[in-house]
């Protein structure tokens, strides 16, 4: 009777050891929940489009994307681009309801008050005159060494500056050639690259054959691209700057690949050409005033030539004024 006591013991005491060797499960106010899926959280979109998204709208036959400019006294500011449907002289078009509104004006009297300037950008090869004029084209994109718009050369492009709209279109070093007079260019833009010294010779040469062979006396601008490369820079910004003011040049340096001064150039090219016609605007019931007008002419000019001395590269660098 004992043992059989005895075996219930130890029975009943290897159970209660059993449940003390068992893992206590703590209850927690807090549980977390292991997902079955992954779940991706979706970041707060920007107010503007993706550039991609851009680009397909610009290579839309129907739109054209117009740059905006404005001169202040801190220099230049960038408004932004704008897209809006292409501008035709149909009034339908563009006053019809489908028209698009951007912001740009597209009314059929902008359109005829649109100056049209040709721009011939000339120079050596592998300089990036390509790439300087597709990165005009837009703020937005990185055009240099862009391998899907390898084919692409942007020939035209509408600027808006100050109120009054510019269309700007580039003609390369062929088809200045072949022109018989050089009355239908209203500027030139020499390009070399300040790792070339070459391009750079290259570019001095046709300065010197433009001013005195040809005695092209409009607006002319030297640019020295690829600033970006100053370790095999090999071209001195003061050589540039000598020959500029020796052929009476507007001088900058350009970075296509950080976009560096590229708008700069551009809205200097539209204020110099601008400021080209607007001084050789004849106006016959003024010719009595003539003779006034070419004295305050000879004044400026004077007042002009004072303030090179003891600045010899003050005013080839500065873009905007006239």
């Amino acid at each position: 009777m004992f043992s059989n006591m005895n075996q219930l013991r130890d029975i009943q005491y290897k159970e209660d050891l059993l449940k003390k060797l068992q893992p206590v499960e703590r209850s927690s106010s807090l549980r977390i929940e292991r997902p079955t899926s992954l779940v991706i959280r979706q970041h707060r979109r920007n107010s503007l489009p993706s550039p991609s998204v851009i680009k397909a709208i610009v290579h839309t036959p129907d739109l054209e994307r117009v740059r905006s400019f404005s001169l202040t006294r801190d220099g230049l500011k960038n408004c932004g681009d704008k897209i809006r449907r292409r501008s035709t002289y149909s009034i339908a078009t563009s006053e019809g309801p489908d028209s698009l509104s951007t912001g740009a004006t597209s009314s059929l009297e902008s359109i005829c008050q649109r100056q049209q300037f040709k721009v011939a950008i000339i120079g050596s090869a592998g300089v990036g005159k390509k790439s300087l004029k597709n990165q005009f084209a837009t703020s937005e994109e990185l055009y240099i060494n862009n391998k899907n718009d390898s084919n692409r050369d942007q020939g035209e492009i509408c600027v808006l500056m100050d109120d009054e709209e510019s269309c700007v279109i580039f003609v390369d070093e062929t088809e200045l050639a072949n022109q018989a007079e050089n009355e239908l260019v209203d500027s030139i833009v020499v390009v070399f690259s300040v790792v070339d010294n070459k391009s750079f010779k290259n570019g001095v040469r046709k300065i010197e054959m433009i001013r005195q062979e040809f005695e092209f006396e409009k607006p002319l601008f030297l640019v020295a691209n690829k600033v970006d490369q100053a370790r095999q820079r090999v071209v001195t910004e003061k050589d540039a700057k000598k020959v500029a003011t020796r052929y009476n040049c507007k001088y900058i340096e350009t970075s296509v690949a950080l976009n560096h001064n590229v708008d700069q150039l551009l809205a200097g090219i539209i204020r110099q050409v601008r400021s080209r016609r607007q001084s050789s605007t004849y106006n016959p019931e003024c010719e009595m005033t003539k003779d006034t007008k070419t004295a305050s002419m000879f004044t400026k000019i004077l007042l002009q030539k004072l303030m090179k001395i003891g600045h010899p590269d003050f005013l080839c660098t500065r873009l905007f004024d006239v």
